[in-house]
């Protein structure tokens, strides 16, 4: 059985829902690993982070302490030098998930 199927939805014609689908199959584009320090920025607070992967649409940050983050902030990248607008998606005890947003 495919481990991803619920057949409760699939029964009642029912889309899975978004936690029921895993991170990879959910994402618009690849992912690419890199290694790049960065700093998120919301507010007069800044967080030291890296990043770990990047698409064209988001990317995966690593944080030493457990983040608190709101669900818009800006992150830039240190080198190289670029920023983008971010979305929070989701928020694990050392690593966040956002998405670019214009």
């Amino acid at each position: 059985m495919n481990r991803h199927f619920n057949p409760t939805s699939a029964a009642f014609g029912k889309q899975p829902l978004q936690n029921e689908i895993p991170h990879d199959e959910r994402r618009r584009s690849r992912r690419h690993r890199v290694l790049y320090r960065a700093l998120v920025v919301f507010g007069d607070s800044t967080l030291s982070c890296s990043v770990k992967d990047m698409s064209q649409h988001g990317c995966k940050l690593r944080f030493a302490v457990p983040p608190t983050l709101p669900e818009f902030f800006e992150l830039r990248l240190q080198k190289p030098i670029r920023r983008f607008k971010c979305q929070l998606v989701w928020v694990s005890a050392s690593e966040a998930g956002v998405r670019f947003v214009q």
